[in-house]
């Protein structure tokens, strides 16, 4: 449900605090700019002063250059804001201010809190990818398995991780390399759709790279990877992402792990006056593309409640992404079934974030015209049931409200069981000087 109309004092001009400068926090300034002009003031806290395009970085190791720079001042300025190089710190929501890390107090009419979230080890035993090159050209590591741990929701960059050695194995000529990847969907990004698993499993196959599905990584072991209720997957290097945890901000209603519960519209429940986009929400799929369309959302939610005359539509996810393939990108659409090389949208960056891109390259954004959509609650409903067979009762909590945000209503059987996680799993504040 929306939250309603906030009337802000005859003598001044509403203040928007928008806590982030990433790919949500700056999609949303820009709706924001285009819903209300100039008759709002907008406060941009973020501690950087440059928008750095990191999605492209796991290219880097492979000589794909470094990651795209965008100067968060001229961003800011552009669009009638004011940016702040700070972080917040809590909010004290019945005075509707802001405390930074800094010391200091900022009021506001509306909050958007797209500060992302902080990666932390998901994987035990699991290295970092920095030096494994190195130790593949001197024949130190012949296997080596890229895990996919079941906390981790967004699998893509794993996925290009895997591509790119086995291309850098095949064009160095080394021999007896083996390569697995190792994850628990039923098949490679299973998140895009049956048709576009089967063509990623092509190019992983095109490169020689095994793949164990149904397996569900715990740790470094011994024998190698330690799976749920299987053996062990033999290798001697093991690949893995971070997970990710919450920001838990002081003030503001949050789960067990630090995340934002935020209703369609992306305002954050139990408080007025706040919404949230991006990582650090409680939407379990966390990915550039999706922060963009939760802070559209969010956006338009945000100028109603100051009196634009703007209706705000739902949060509802499409999953768009960019393949970094050693042969050249591959556009996913999870409206479509294939895996082209020619862009679906343009101009054809990492992530499709139509404001922020029409911005950095003007005239230029398209949208895709979708095909056939995928049932994103369905593809929640089973990453709960992934959750569940390893005890990650939090987390298949978390799948379960966003599934039932998505559709609307569960099925009888999940209904009953996000019952019965809820009664265990509270909502709590954190205490206003957390940060």
């Amino acid at each position: 449900m929306a939250q309603a109309v906030h009337v802000p004092s005859l003598d001044h001009m509403p203040t928007i605090v928008i806590a982030g400068g990433g790919i949500a926090g700056l999609e949303a300034l820009i709706a924001l700019h285009g819903h209300l002009g100039s008759t709002v003031d907008i406060e941009l806290v973020e501690a950087n002063t440059d928008l750095v395009e990191r999605q492209r970085s796991v290219s880097e190791p492979f000589g794909g250059g470094p990651a795209r720079r965008f100067d968060l001042v001229r961003i800011a300025a552009d669009h009638g804001a004011h940016l702040r190089p700070d972080r917040i710190a809590s909010v004290d929501t019945e005075a509707r201010r802001v405390r930074t890390v800094r010391g200091d107090t900022l009021g506001y009419d509306a909050l958007l809190v797209a500060v992302g979230a902080t990666p932390d080890m998901a994987l035990p035993g699991a290295l970092t990818f920095s030096a494994l090159l190195d130790d593949l050209d001197a024949g130190r590591v012949r296997r080596v398995a890229f895990a996919l741990p079941t906390a981790v929701t967004w699998a893509l960059p794993l996925y290009e991780l895997a591509l790119m050695t086995g291309e850098h194995v095949r064009s160095r000529g080394l021999q007896d390399v083996g390569l697995v990847l190792v994850t628990p969907e039923h098949g490679p990004l299973e998140a895009f759709g049956a048709r576009i698993s089967s063509h990623i499993w092509s190019l992983l196959a095109e490169r020689g790279i095994a793949v164990v599905t149904h397996a569900v990584p715990l740790r470094a072991g011994p024998g190698g990877l330690v799976v749920a209720h299987g053996a062990p997957v033999q290798a001697e290097r093991i690949v893995s992402m971070p997970r990710l945890v919450g920001p838990w901000i002081g003030g503001l209603p949050h789960d067990g792990q630090g995340f934002l519960a935020t209703d369609e519209h992306g305002a954050v429940l139990g408080v007025e006056g706040v919404w949230a986009a991006g990582d650090g929400t409680a939407f379990p799929l966390k990915q550039g593309g999706l922060a963009a369309q939760q802070a559209g959302a969010a956006a338009a939610a945000i100028a109603s409640s100051l009196g634009a005359d703007v209706r705000p539509e739902p949060f509802r996810p499409v999953l768009r992404g960019m393949l970094l393939d050693p042969d050249g990108p591959r556009f996913l659409d999870s409206t479509r079934g294939d895996v082209p090389t020619t862009p679906l949208w343009w101009p054809p960056t990492k992530v499709a974030a139509p404001h922020l891109w029409e911005y950095l390259a003007p005239g230029t954004a398209e949208e895709p015209e979708p095909s056939e959509e995928i049932d994103v609650g369905d593809l929640l409903l089973g990453l709960a049931e992934r959750h569940a067979t390893v005890g990650e009762n939090a987390l298949e909590l978390r799948c379960l409200d966003a599934a039932a945000q998505v559709r609307g209503a569960l099925p009888p059987d999940a209904a009953a069981r996000r019952d019965e996680l809820a009664g265990a799993h509270a909502v709590t504040v954190a205490p206003h000087g957390r940060s």
